[in-house]
């Protein structure tokens, strides 16, 4: 996990009215492509920041925990429930709220069909292909 401390000074400075207290702490799980324990500097994969610099000293970085189910069931990001079809399972988008531009790409906030503001989810783009809802989605906002 990278720390986000530089970037939130960053973020704050850019704007009047921007806060960054809600701003994660640290950012990832990314993965160590190599290591100089000697200099106590590690290289990361950052295919989402190309712009970002992806040597890191170990200061900034925590190893990931992935999250035990068991112990802590409340920790459990809830997905909408699946809709078995001839194809195998799908969730039925009921709409498209918003974008972000990520990386290269953009996310998309996904409301989901019998679901309300409490269950959307940023999906990338990739996920999001054939489907008609970012169809009309990208036509509203002028980029068909």
């Amino acid at each position: 996990m990278l720390s986000t401390f530089h970037r939130r000074r960053e973020y704050v400075q850019k704007g009047q009215n921007r806060v960054a207290k809600f701003m994660p702490r640290f950012d990832g799980p990314y993965t160590i492509t190599r290591a100089f324990p000697i200099r106590s500097v590690y290289t990361i994969d950052m295919p989402n920041c190309p712009d970002l610099y992806s040597s890191f000293h170990t200061s900034l970085l925590k190893p990931f925990n992935a999250n035990d189910p068991l112990l802590f069931p409340s920790r459990i990001q809830s997905q909408p429930e699946t809709v078995v079809t001839n194809n195998g399972e799908e969730w039925f988008i009921d709409r498209i709220v918003d974008e972000r531009k990520r990386g290269r790409g953009y996310q998309y906030l996904v409301r989901w069909v019998g679901e309300g503001p409490e269950k959307e989810l940023w999906l990338p783009r990739s996920e999001l292909e054939d489907c008609e809802a970012l169809d009309v989605w990208l036509k509203s906002v002028g980029r068909s």
